[in-house]
């Protein structure tokens, strides 16, 4: 029984972790300057989590914490016109992120758990 909980506990963590990672990713983007760490990141999380749930939980957290909080206290704070451009850019910006990045970590997840139950 003590196993199953601290597996439970391991898949909370791991759906909470996300956006506090995308958030700090996000904080980091001017030191950053490539997208192969970001998409390292995301790949790792598509192997960590456990069903399409634990990632749309995930992804939704993401996107009612950490953006509206990275814009809030990062790019508002920022001289210039950043945090107006994204603002503005919003409704491309998630349809971008639906078809370049949800589509394929539903895809990878889904993979990955086909995978398993057929070969574990």
């Amino acid at each position: 029984m003590r196993f199953r909980n601290n597996i439970k506990m391991f898949r909370i963590i791991i759906t909470l972790l996300y956006p506090f990672t995308i958030f700090w990713l996000l904080c980091l983007r001017d030191i950053l300057d490539s997208w192969l760490i970001p998409m390292i990141v995301t790949i790792l999380f598509c192997l960590l989590w456990d069903n399409l749930r634990q990632l749309i939980t995930s992804t939704i957290l993401m996107w009612v914490i950490a953006v509206p909080l990275w814009w809030l206290l990062i790019e508002r704070t920022k001289e210039g016109q950043a945090a107006i451009m994204f603002s503005n850019s919003l409704p491309f910006i998630i349809l971008a992120f639906i078809f370049i990045v949800l589509i394929p970590e539903i895809l990878l997840v889904s993979i990955k758990n086909s995978f398993l139950n057929k070969f574990l």
